[in-house]
């Protein structure tokens, strides 16, 4: 099975298996913060959950959720046969009366 780069591969994770914080928790804020700094661009595609799970030593199910709660925040988007997206930032414009 070749795998091909993604996005993620120039982003570093930690996860502290000791923390009382969820494993998908501390994923799906170091996947935001990737995001917010521009480390994933709109548009970056992150691979597939079973790369990630296995590059991350995680289960699927956690992966799956850490992703699931930011397509939830409207951070990333899933595509059938496209995969998962992140998604193109809302514009912000100062609100003037």
């Amino acid at each position: 099975m070749a795998t091909t780069g993604s996005a993620l591969d120039a982003v570093r994770f930690t996860l502290d298996r000791t923390s009382p914080v969820p494993l998908y928790h501390q994923l799906a804020r170091q996947l935001e913060e990737a995001i917010e700094q521009g480390a994933l661009a709109p548009g970056n595609l992150l691979g597939n959950e079973v790369g990630l799970s296995a590059r991350l030593g995680l289960s699927r199910p956690t992966v799956r959720q850490a992703i699931q709660s930011l397509v939830d925040k409207g951070l990333l988007v899933r595509r059938r046969g496209v995969g998962t997206q992140v998604v193109h930032s809302q514009v912000r414009r100062p609100l003037e009366l």
